[in-house]
Parts: C-alpha cells; sequence; structure tokens
C-alpha cells in the first residue's frame, strides 16, 4: 500500500539545487505523481473528516510560467513548511490547499532554476544530462497537468511586458494572456510568450524604423506574423505603429485553435487593430503580398523551415523583408534546429550575382545575422542564446 506523504515533508529544499542527485529528483517526481496523478487506482479510502483549513482549492500560483523566471519571492519555498503528515488519505492531502500550492511552486521553481541543476554535473556525464534533461521535461508535463485540473480550468497567467519606445518616448506596454497548457496536446505551446518573442518584441519597439521598412506616402504597411501565439509581436507593432501614426494592416496567424482563441482574447485586451486568421504552413492560400513578416520561435521541427520558406516565397513582397528570431537550444530534440533555417535560405552575404539564363530570377536569402545571448529572468534552461535572421528577396547567383 503506497505510503502517501505530503509534499513540504519530502520535495527537496531549491536553496541547495546543485547538490541534489539526479535519483532524488526522479523520485520526488514520481512520489508527486502518485499523490495528484495517479495511473492506477487508489487504496480504498479511510472514513474520516477532513479539518477546518483543507477544502476546495482557489491559488492564483498553479500556472505554468513558459519556464520564465518572475520576480515572485520565492523564498517561502524553503521555509519552514514542514508538514508532519504522512501516510495520510490521498485526498485529504489533495485538497490541502498549503500542500498543493507548494508542490506547484516547488515545480515552477525547479524549471525556473533548472540550468543550475543542470550546469552542477560533470562535463563528462553526457548521459546523465539528458536524464535530467528529461526530469526538467517531466515537471513542465506535471505543471500542465495542474493547469489541466478542472477544479483551474479557469485560472490563467496575465503577465505585462513594458517595453522602450524609440528615443525616450513613452513605453510601450502590453497585457498577455498566457493560458495553460493542454496536458495531452504538446502543440498548444502557442499558449504561452516565449522569451524569443519577448526579445526580438522590445528590439522593434525601440528601433521600430528599423524593422518595420515603414513606406513613404499613403500606402499602407502590411504586416504578417506566422505563428503569433499569444500575439506579442503583432500586438506591440500595432501599440507602435498606432504611436507613430502609420496606417498598417496587421494580421496575425497560427493553426491551432485554443492558440487562436487565446490570441484573440490577447487583441481585444489591448484593444488593437489586429485581425486573426488560421494558417497553415504546409498549405498556404493564396494571400495578398505584405511589406514585413514576422516570426519568434516557430522551428521546432526539422520540416518546419521548409514550409515557413514556402510560405514566405508566397506572400512576402520583392521589396519586403521577413524577421525570424530562433532559440538555439543545445540539448535535447530541438538541438541545432536554427542551423535548418541556414540549409534553406541561401546565404545572401555571400553576395548574389544574376547568372546567363536565370532570367532574373530573384531568390530569398538570409542578408544578416545577429545572435544574442539569454537573458537573466526569461528562457527555458536548454535556451543558450537566440539568432535573428533577416531574409530579403535577392537576385538568384544561380540558375533556378
Amino acid at each position: 500500500m503506497t505510503n502517501f506523504r505530503a509534499p513540504t515533508s519530502f520535495l527537496p529544499p531549491l536553496s541547495i539545487l546543485s547538490t541534489h542527485t539526479t535519483a532524488s529528483m526522479q523520485d520526488a517526481l514520481q512520489d508527486l505523481k502518485d499523490l495528484y496523478f495517479p495511473t492506477a487506482p487508489l487504496p480504498p479510502k479511510r472514513t474520516r473528516s477532513i479539518n477546518a483549513r483543507t477544502g476546495r482549492l482557489n491559488h492564483s500560483d498553479g500556472v505554468p510560467d513558459s519556464g520564465y523566471a518572475s520576480e515572485e519571492d520565492e523564498a517561502e519555498l524553503e521555509g519552514d513548511l514542514e508538514s508532519e503528515a504522512e501516510g495520510l488519505d490521498p485526498d485529504v492531502l489533495r485538497a490541502d490547499e498549503l500542500e498543493r500550492n507548494f508542490a506547484i511552486k516547488w515545480l515552477t521553481g525547479l524549471i525556473k532554476r533548472s540550468d543550475i541543476w543542470m550546469h552542477a554535473l560533470d562535463s563528462a556525464a553526457e548521459q546523465e544530462e539528458h536524464i535530467r534533461l528529461s526530469i526538467i521535461e517531466e515537471a513542465s508535463k506535471l505543471l500542465a497537468c495542474f493547469a489541466g485540473d478542472k477544479e483551474q480550468e479557469e485560472d490563467a497567467l496575465t503577465r505585462q511586458f513594458v517595453f522602450p519606445f524609440g528615443a525616450g518616448g513613452k513605453p510601450i506596454t502590453i497585457e498577455l494572456n498566457d493560458a495553460p497548457l493542454a496536458p495531452t496536446d504538446h502543440t498548444s505551446v502557442g499558449l504561452q510568450s516565449w522569451a524569443s518573442a519577448i526579445i526580438f518584441a522590445e528590439r522593434i519597439c525601440a528601433d521600430p524604423a528599423r524593422y518595420m521598412s515603414i513606406p513613404q506616402g499613403a500606402t499602407s504597411l502590411r504586416v504578417l506574423e506566422l505563428g503569433a501565439g499569444t500575439g506579442l509581436l503583432s500586438i506591440a507593432t500595432a501599440r507602435l505603429l498606432d504611436r507613430m501614426a502609420v496606417d498598417a494592416n496587421i494580421v496575425a496567424t497560427d493553426y491551432h485553435s485554443a492558440v487562436l482563441h487565446n490570441l484573440l482574447q490577447n487583441v481585444q485586451t489591448n484593444n488593437v487593430s489586429v485581425q486573426i486568421e488560421s494558417l497553415d504552413w504546409s498549405r498556404p492560400p493564396p494571400l495578398e503580398p505584405y511589406d514585413v513578416i514576422l516570426g519568434a520561435d516557430v522551428v521546432y521541427h526539422p520540416e518546419h523551415a521548409k514550409w515557413i520558406k514556402n510560405c514566405v516565397e508566397k506572400v512576402l513582397k520583392k521589396g519586403g523583408v521577413f524577421w525570424l528570431i530562433i532559440a538555439m537550444r543545445s540539448s535535447g530534440r530541438h538541438d541545432g534546429l536554427w542551423e535548418t533555417v541556414d540549409d534553406v535560405f541561401s546565404d545572401g552575404g555571400r553576395g548574389f550575382s544574376r547568372n546567363e539564363g536565370c532570367g532574373g530570377e530573384m531568390k530569398l536569402a538570409v542578408v544578416q545575422k545577429e545572435d544574442m545571448g539569454r537573458r537573466e529572468g526569461i528562457g527555458r534552461a536548454d535556451e543558450v542564446g537566440y539568432r535573428l535572421f533577416e531574409i530579403r528577396w535577392l537576385p538568384c547567383r544561380y540558375c533556378c
């Protein structure tokens, strides 16, 4: 018979995370799963009353934070919350608000500090590094399960972003809803705001003329975002162009229905003029060409760069620009995916000259790349930096 214990009594303290073994962390996660999300029938309940301090959950910290560290004080995770409850009725433990909140905050803290635990390994321990990465992924899945609990279906994390605007202008403020991840659907990652979008949104707001290619005269600027997710880039673009009195038609696209629903809510919350549309990169419909196309962290499968290129070829104006920022991940299943962008887009840095017989064809090429390091406080543990691609149409140097 399983001896259920309170999370405050068995979860390893995160203040000394680097000292915990891989096995001890695996055991801790398994105990949490056994308590809150058992895969087998539980032992028969003992008849007992639930004391007055337990009952229905009502907390605001049970939503995954997308792996981003926040400014909240986590000292309470290391406090004097040692519980004497061991071998208790599992229903009592699950209904205990203190214990459940502690488990959620512990999982969130583990993900935020995961790089500390990863770096504590000896450089030669490659196999154990993969095991630890899988443990961090398992912790993320557990958080998603907590967020997907029926008692917390309406819980979500509201995040406010404040970006400097131009040279000393009033900052651009954006409020986004990061909805709970669907615990059984990995394609719903667009419900969260990822570090690459945050970093690029900050850049766009700081220097809009550099990234927006604002047209002269009365022509309306057409902007398309691929894989918009929570809509951070589109909303930031709409807000700053409105501030600059630039007429624009901005379209934010995604594919997952839950992501599109959350995206619409965020557009309405920020009261900006952004059109929402569903778009399948692998089968893009005929669209009117755009001046600017934006994409943040949209390559998480080897085929995605090919699909995106095919899509951009169909919708980017010949004088337009495609800005693509990718998180560079050094381990796990997304290791090296940023290199697939170089594989499918030509290197414009070598210079293009028209080849006889090519008929003056143009091709999409990377004209500039910029690498940026990790930012303290945002990003997943496996993100070592970010690469920003500037992609434009250039004369073809090869026969097509």
